[in-house]
C-alpha cells in the first residue's frame, strides 16, 4: 500500500522503537565511533556498549551525521512507497545531518521537503508522532507543513547533564560556550534557543535541579493549553521517571512517552542525563490524539 508521503527521520531523534513499529517511517542511521571501531546507530551499538566505554574513558569517543549515500539510500526506499518524501531533520546547529539530507534530495528533483525542526532527540519525536497520525488521518502535505513550521515554534526541551565536559568536548555547547569556566562543576539545566544549546541557569542538588526542569514545563503547559510531552534520560535514573510521570499525571498531556537517549545524543551529553519536552499543540489538531 502506497501512501501520499514517505517520513524520514534521523537516528538522533530517538524515536521510540514501541512508536516505529506502529508507523511506516524511515530513519537514517548517524555513526558513533569509538576508538577505531565505527558503528551505525540503531543496529550497530547498544547504550550498554556505550556506557561502558564511557566510563572507562579510555578511547575517543564522538559521533557522525550519516553520510550522503545512505540519505540518497534510504530516500531511494521511500520513494518506492510514496510519490513523495517528507524529512524532518535534527537541529542544522547540531550536526551536520541536515546539510547531507540537503545534498541527497539534489537528486529527486523536487520530489523531497526538507524541515529543519531545530530540535533533537525527543522534540524531534513530538514533531514526528504527530506528523505521523496527520498522515494517517489523511491530512495533505501542503497543511501538514504549515502545521509542521507551528510546532516547531512552540518545542520547548530542558535537559539536566552533571556537567559541560561532554559538550565541550564534541564541539556542541553553542551558546553555553560563554559560560563554560562557571559551569564545568556544577549540573547545568541546559536549553535550546534557535536550535542551539543555551545554559539557562546552574543548580546545585539534584533536587532543586528537578525542581527547576519541573516549573520550566509546568509554565509552557500553562501558556500552551493543549501540549503534548515526552521525558528522556541517559543511564537509568528511577526517581527522575518518577518525578516525570508525576508531572506527566499533573499536566495531563494530550501525549506522553518516556523513553532512552540513543548513543549519539549521549556521547555528546555523557551517560548522566535527564530531559523533559514540551509541544503546543494547535486547537484544530487536539482530535488527532483522540
Amino acid at each position: 500500500m502506497t501512501s501520499a508521503y514517505s517520513i524520514v527521520i534521523d537516528t538522533p531523534s530517538d524515536f521510540p522503537r514501541i512508536l516505529e513499529s506502529e508507523h511506516d517511517i524511515f530513519i537514517v542511521p548517524s555513526r558513533v565511533h569509538i576508538g577505531d571501531k565505527t558503528y551505525k546507530e540503531r543496529t550497530g551499538i547498544t547504550r550498554k556498549t556505550l556506557f561502558y566505554e564511557l566510563d572507562k574513558a579510555k578511547k575517543d569517543i564522538y559521533t557522525t551525521e550519516a553520510p550522503v549515500k545512505d540519505f540518497i539510500e534510504t530516500f531511494e526506499n521511500a520513494k518506492k512507497v510514496s510519490d513523495h518524501i517528507l524529512y524532518l531533520g535534527i537541529s542544522h546547529k547540531l550536526s551536520k545531518s541536515f546539510h547531507n539530507a540537503s545534498i541527497a534530495a539534489r537528486q529527486f528533483r523536487g520530489k523531497i521537503t526538507l524541515i529543519d525542526t531545530l530540535s533533537i532527540s525527543h522534540g524531534v519525536t513530538l514533531i514526528t508522532n504527530h506528523a505521523l497520525l496527520r498522515r494517517k488521518q489523511g491530512m495533505e502535505l501542503i497543511p501538514l507543513i504549515q502545521e509542521i513550521n507551528e510546532l516547531i515554534k512552540n518545542t520547548k526541551l530542558y535537559v539536566l547533564v552533571e556537567n559541560l565536559k561532554y559538550l565541550y568536548k564534541g564541539g556542541r555547547i553553542g551558546k553555553a560556550r560563554q559560560t563554560i569556566g562557571s559551569l564545568l562543576n556544577i549540573n547545568p539545566l541546559l536549553h535550546l534557543v534557535d536550535g542551539e544549546l543555551d545554559a539557562l541557569m546552574s543548580i546545585r542538588g539534584t533536587k532543586a535541579s528537578y525542581e527547576a526542569i519541573c516549573e520550566k514545563i509546568t509554565e509552557h503547559a500553562e501558556e500552551f493549553g493543549n501540549y503534548v510531552m515526552a521525558g528522556s534520560f541517559g543511564k537509568v535514573n528511577d526517581k527522575f521517571e518518577e518525578i516525570a510521570n508525576s508531572l506527566k499525571e499533573k499536566l495531563n498531556p494530550l501525549f506522553y512517552c518516556y523513553d532512552e537517549i540513543g548513543p549519539a545524543v549521549l556521547s555528546n551529553v555523557g551517560p548522566k542525563v535527564e530531559a523533559l519536552f514540551i509541544t503546543k499543540i494547535p486547537k484544530n489538531a487536539v482530535e488527532v490524539y483522540k
